[in-house]
C-alpha cells in the first residue's frame, strides 16, 4: 500500500512516549462533540492529545466537498506539525465522533525542547513520519483506482491499529467508519464507497459481523507494498478484487 515512504497512508503514526507525557503534565482534559471543531485554520497554535474516539485533519474547508488529510487515532497528538514549526497552517481539525483529548499549551512543548535538545531531534522525526503518511495517502488517490483505494483506506487501518486474523485468516475492521468518512479520505462520494464494499459483499470479498465489516485475505494480501509486496495487485487477481462490476 506503499509507494514512496515507510508510513502507512491515511493514519497518522503514533507520538513517542515523552510526548504525551508532556501532556499529561501540562495538559487539561475535554471532551468533543461529534463533528466539533478543536482547530480551524488559522488560529493559533494549538496541541491536542487524542486519548478516545476518533478526529481526522480536514483540507480546504469551505472551498468545495470536504476532504481529508489523515484519520487521527487515539494516542496520536493533533496541531504539532504547525506548532513544531511555529508556522499556522490552513488545516481544520475535527472529532468524527465524541472523543476525549488533552490539550496542552505550544509553549510546554518548546520549554521541553529547551531543556532537552534531543527531543527536538526525535520531535523532527516525528514530524517527518507523520508528513510521510500525509503524502502516502495523497499518492494513494492521485495513483490507484477508486476501488483499491478503499481497500488501501481498510488495510492501512488494520495494520495501524495491530488487527489480527481470525481462526480463518480474515480481517475485521477494529472501527465503525462510515462510507461517508471514508469517501472523504480516499476522494470518493459515500454512494461510491457504499457500491463497492457492496461488490465484496457480494462476491464473498467481504461479510459483516456485528456491524463490522470483515475482509478476506484474498482482497488485502494483493495490495502491491514497496517494502512488503512490490508485485502487486496487477499481477494477483486485481480485476477480480477491485472491479465494481
Amino acid at each position: 500500500m506503499r509507494r514512496i515512504f515507510t508510513q502507512l497512508p491515511y493514519f497518522i503514526p503514533e507520538d513517542p512516549a515523552f510526548i504525551r507525557e508532556l501532556f499529561l503534565q501540562h495538559g487539561v482534559r475535554r471532551t468533543i462533540a461529534r463533528g466539533e471543531a478543536l482547530k480551524r485554520g488559522g488560529d493559533r497554535l494549538k496541541l491536542f492529545l487524542l486519548e478516545e474516539g476518533l478526529c481526522a485533519y480536514y483540507a480546504g474547508v469551505g472551498f468545495g466537498r470536504p476532504t481529508i488529510l489523515a484519520v487521527i487515532l487515539p494516542g496520536r497528538t493533533m496541531g504539532d506539525l504547525s506548532a513544531s514549526a511555529k508556522i499556522p497552517c490552513n488545516v481544520y481539525t475535527a472529532a468524527l465522533m465524541p472523543s476525549r483529548v488533552i490539550e496542552m499549551p505550544a509553549e510546554a512543548l518548546y520549554e521541553a525542547f529547551q531543556q532537552h535538545p534531543e527531543l527536538a531531534e526525535e520531535q523532527i522525526a516525528n514530524v517527518i513520519k507523520k508528513e510521510e503518511a500525509l503524502l502516502e495517502g495523497m499518492v494513494a488517490n492521485f495513483t490507484r483506482p477508486p476501488a483499491e483505494r478503499v481497500a488501501v483506506f481498510a488495510k492501512a487501518l488494520i495494520r495501524t491499529t495491530h488487527a489480527g486474523p481470525d481462526k480463518d485468516g480474515w480481517f475485521s475492521l477494529p472501527l465503525l467508519i462510515s462510507a461517508q468518512v471514508i469517501g472523504e479520505a480516499v476522494n470518493l462520494n459515500r454512494v461510491s464507497v457504499a457500491k463497492i464494499i457492496a461488490r465484496w459483499l457480494k462476491i464473498g470479498l467481504a461479510k459483516r459481523e456485528k456491524k463490522h465489516l470483515v475482509l478476506s485475505p484474498e482482497l488485502l494480501e494483493p495490495i502491491d507494498d514497496w517494502i512488503e509486496n512490490s508485485t502487486g495487485a496487477s499481477t494477483l487477481g486485481f480485476n477480480r478484487n477491485y472491479s465494481t462490476k
